[in-house]
């Protein structure tokens, strides 16, 4: 069992460990729908409060061969909360639901890895992704069992019973007009493309004039793997033939929400080549 699990049941990363944000100390994990949190590792409830920051929130100190470490669950939904200061929890258990509330703009769990204590000023805070996962942290192995998929951002399956309808749409947008047609089965769709407005009003192009809102499907979204080590720098810039940006290092898997002229949006208008990448 590795040492920290993924906090809940998607690994869509959304926003990175610092990175373009020099003050998100944790990463975003973040899907539409009933997503439960878990704890990432077993120990003591040292807080499990309501933050005008955090929202619903909750932190759980571990020790693990003599090291204390600190984790923090936030924007949880409201009253969804299972525990409380002092409890002890086991690695895996619920302790509540992805949400959106406090200083959040979108349903996600922001998640938090300190190697020591959790302070004020999180100095102690570490790259979740350099962990979870795995036994003792380490390089992202990439999975040789998912294919490459050469266009697309994921697949889409129905999340009703064959027969229920899902409506199709012109575009993404509030001047889209409905085609008439509906999926009605549980056929998995390719991904062309993707509008992200946040939370239950993101949608999803299976197709030509074929849009639908993602709330309504169950998504496979494919991740970008880097071809180097970690930690080789990789360019990154602000579109498609863009401005330089800066650079990633390669270290985790990235989020595809977009793929145009050779290029991936790895989220927050960042853009990498793709030739530097696998895409499962």
């Amino acid at each position: 069992m590795a040492k920290f699990i993924y906090p809940t049941d998607t690994t869509r990363v959304t926003s990175g460990f610092r990175g373009s944000r020099p003050d998100h100390h944790g990463i975003d994990l973040a899907e539409s729908g009933y997503h439960p949190i878990y704890a990432a590792a077993s120990g003591r409830v040292s807080r499990s409060y309501i933050s005008s920051s955090y929202g619903e929130c909750i932190m759980i100190v571990h020790t693990i061969d003599g090291v204390t470490w600190e984790t923090v669950y936030a924007h949880m939904r409201s009253g969804s909360r299972t525990v409380k200061e002092g409890d002890y929890v086991t690695q895996g258990q619920t302790i509540g639901v992805m949400g959106n509330t406090g200083d959040s703009s979108g349903q996600h769990l922001h998640f938090e890895l300190h190697k020591g204590s959790w302070n004020i000023n999180k100095n102690n805070a570490v790259n979740p992704l350099d962990y979870l996962g795995k036994g003792d942290g380490g390089g992202t192995t990439e999975p040789s069992d998912k294919p490459l998929q050469p266009k697309g951002l994921g697949i889409a399956t129905s999340k009703y019973p064959e027969g229920w309808g899902i409506n199709l749409y012109s575009g993404p947008g509030k001047d889209a007009w409905f085609t008439g047609h509906v999926i009605n089965t549980k056929m998995p769709y390719l991904i062309i493309d993707a509008a992200w407005y946040g939370g239950n009003e993101n949608m999803l192009c299976l197709g030509w004039e074929a849009w639908a809102k993602e709330e309504h499907f169950e998504v496979q979204w494919f991740h970008a793997y880097s071809k180097y080590p970690a930690g080789y720098g990789i360019n990154t810039y602000d579109g498609p033939n863009g401005n330089y940006k800066g650079n990633v290092d390669g270290s985790y898997p990235y989020g595809v929400f977009a793929r145009k002229d050779g290029y991936i949006d790895i989220g927050q208008n960042t853009w990498v080549k793709e030739e530097h990448f696998n895409v499962r």
